[in-house]
């Protein structure tokens, strides 16, 4: 079995920065991680000094590099993944329609390699959201919650949808989130994200206590925050145990925004994701793809940048930070046993980069994948 060392770096495990040291992969997995002499090893990788990570991991992406994940033309997809790689995502969810055509093109794609990041998972964000937040989502996607649908819906995304979006206060939705969880999916059982919502704070409450766990880019598209009503925000960021993503460009959350979610949430609760998209066909203005009233449709960010944003933004630790790109994450969609972070037996699924977090190195599944 091919061994590669990785030494004469700082290692953020999840409970310490590491100098001088090294970690050794064995085959797709890592082997062992330690500091002072290392190992042997059929290829030693010089880190220079720069930071060795566990790979990004992106819950919310919907394509990269001018490439949707979803394009029927392999060629297509596999250019979207290693755009992704070549900044430090080793790992995503697909966010696509809920239709059987998205389902049918991606389920042969899901957790194979691809030469760069491997998708993990199908992320739904429709039907079953509010019409008056749907964003950039067509009108024609959003259909009102039956259970008819959600099983033709479960059918057809057996065993690779990970993530669906519902809005909590449309009429029937609750009644879905237990069909929904208890649906399988590649690593662990379906999370019912809170999200595209015009809830109040008591309904989005109740969408919490029926099983929502999680919420899709907290802050957009949502009822928002304030003192005497506190909304679908005040509900997530009062809860103890729901985990929130945020898109941290600068542009869909004010950098203010984004200290408070962290105040409330910290590190173990906040994961930081892109909502990336082609942007082929959508103009990018002031930093965003938008459509032509001036609607945000995704963005252009990169995991890379949401790492090195957070820390300005928020105020945390370079560890803390690539916690939100990382553990945090895996253990949403309950990948934390096999990737998140640096830990003998884990997937060799590594970055490496600088205090800037400038990816120099991509590494997935024990093969580098990409080299600056």
């Amino acid at each position: 079995m091919t061994t590669i060392l990785i030494d004469n770096a700082v290692l953020l495990t999840p409970s310490e920065c590491i100098e001088g040291g090294w970690v050794l992969v064995e085959g797709q997995r890592l082997a062992a991680l330690g500091a002072g002499r290392p190992p042997a090893a059929d290829r030693r990788i010089d880190a220079a000094g720069r930071c060795v990570a566990p790979g990004f991991l992106d819950l919310h992406a919907q394509g990269s590099g001018g490439n949707d994940l979803w394009d029927p033309s392999e060629a297509a997809f596999e250019a979207a993944v290693r755009h992704m790689a070549r900044t430090g995502t080793t790992a995503c969810q697909a966010s696509v329609d809920a239709t059987e055509e998205a389902s049918a093109v991606l389920r042969p794609r899901v957790g194979r390699p691809t030469g760069g990041a491997r998708v993990v998972g199908l992320y739904f964000e429709t039907p079953f959201i509010s019409p008056r937040k749907r964003g950039a989502i067509p009108a024609s996607r959003v259909r009102p919650p039956s259970e008819a649908l959600a099983r033709r819906i479960l059918e057809w995304s057996r065993g690779v949808l990970s993530m669906i979006t519902v809005a909590p206060e449309v009429e029937g939705a609750l009644a879905l989130v237990p069909l929904l969880r208890a649906a399988a999916g590649p690593a662990a059982p379906v999370v019912v994200a809170l999200g595209h919502t015009a809830a109040t704070f008591e309904q989005a409450r109740a969408g919490l206590a029926a099983g929502m766990t999680h919420c899709t880019h907290l802050y957009n598209a949502m009822s928002g925050l304030s003192h005497r009503e506190p909304g679908a925000v005040g509900a997530l960021l009062a809860d103890p145990d729901a985990t929130v993503e945020v898109v941290c460009d600068g542009v869909h959350v004010h950098p203010a925004a984004v200290r408070v979610a962290v105040a409330c949430k910290g590190p173990r609760r906040t994961c930081l994701i892109t909502d990336v998209v082609s942007a082929r066909d959508r103009p990018v203005v002031d930093g965003a793809p938008r459509l032509a009233d001036g609607t945000i449709a995704g963005s252009v960010l990169t995991m890379d940048r949401a790492v090195a944003n957070a820390r300005r933004f928020a105020g945390v630790s370079l560890a803390e930070a690539v916690e939100m790109a990382t553990l945090t994450p895996a253990r949403v969609i309950g990948l934390d046993r096999a990737k998140g972070s640096l830990a003998p037996g884990k997937d060799a699924d590594l970055v490496v980069f600088d205090e800037q977090v400038r990816v120099a190195l991509t590494m997935v599944g024990g093969e580098v994948v990409w080299e600056a």
